[in-house]
């Protein structure tokens, strides 16, 4: 989906209010949908600097020459006039008229492909989490190599013994080392899924975000509130990789796994199946510090 243009829009938190989007996310900055009133006299004192006029227009309510000037409904689609030398306030465009923004939309239709949690937070783009999971994974991998290496050496030992076996085509031996593999998989794994999940818990309770999401901006929250999330949440939202530990069901884990992580593609919420479990969604953004 292409990225939508900043203006200001509906407040999906609010609908009496507009609120302002800046091409990424939703900002703070929010105004009345219906046209503020000025007061009658809207003159400032002579010797009044150009930033005295803006914060006493900032005081006032009334939009300032560097704040973006709202495009719903009830607003002018013109700019402020610029505080002229003599302190005078440039006039407010009449309500009720259309907007005038070059290249903004006539209606903010538009506006519900954009997804957002309860609380009207957009949702990150699966492009982003799979960017996201793929500098967690370079990383992922380094950690778990060092670990296998100091916890289970001999599995490297082993592969390296089965590819010299299979160079020189010695079935009986590629069979004893394939089933001394066998055995010290279910050692590799849960080491591998230790390291994985000791890595997701400790950002996504502290800074609800690992380093990935960190990268391309965005965070993990529950579906509830904003914040980290609770211990709970975490382990909850790892529940599913366990199958790639379990015997018997081990081999099936890929297909869970593909299954995961292309989910919120075509999902309402944007959540993948780990996110539903564990009661969570992926949003633009940092999360405020506290809230777990």
């Amino acid at each position: 989906m292409s990225q939508q243009p900043s203006g200001w829009y509906d407040d999906p938190s609010n609908p009496d209010m507009l609120r302002y989007w800046d091409g990424v996310m939703w900002t703070s900055h929010t105004a009345p949908k219906k046209s503020p009133t000025l007061p009658q006299s809207s003159s400032l004192p002579p010797q009044a600097s150009s930033s005295d006029a803006t914060g006493a227009a900032a005081t006032q309510g009334v939009p300032t020459a560097t704040t973006p000037m709202p495009q719903g409904s009830g607003w002018q689609g013109q700019a402020p006039q610029a505080y002229g030398q003599g302190g005078q306030v440039g006039q407010q465009g009449q309500y009720g008229q259309a907007p005038q923004y070059p290249g903004a939309p006539a209606t903010a239709a538009w506006m519900q492909t954009i997804k957002t949690t309860a609380d009207g937070v957009p949702l990150a783009s699966w492009g982003r989490r799979l960017a996201a999971w793929i500098i967690d994974g370079v990383i992922l991998t380094i950690l778990s190599y060092v670990l296998l290496n100091a916890f289970a050496s001999d599995y490297f030992t082993t592969i390296e013994n089965l590819i010299d076996a299979a160079s020189r085509q010695n079935q009986t031996e590629i069979q004893n080392i394939a089933q001394d593999l066998a055995g010290q998989a279910f050692r590799v794994g849960l080491i591998t899924w230790g390291t994985i999940t000791v890595y997701c818990l400790a950002f996504w309770t502290t800074l609800a975000q690992t380093p990935g999401k960190m990268a391309v901006g965005i965070s993990v929250r529950r579906v509830d509130r904003p914040g980290p999330l609770d211990i709970g949440s975490a382990l909850r939202r790892r529940l599913i990789s366990v199958l790639q530990i379990v015997p018997l069901v081990s081999g099936l884990y890929f297909i869970v796994f593909l299954l995961d992580y292309l989910w919120p593609l075509w999902d309402d919420k944007r959540q993948a199946l780990h996110d539903k479990v564990g009661r969570t969604q992926v949003v633009m953004g940092k999360q405020p510090r506290g809230q777990a």
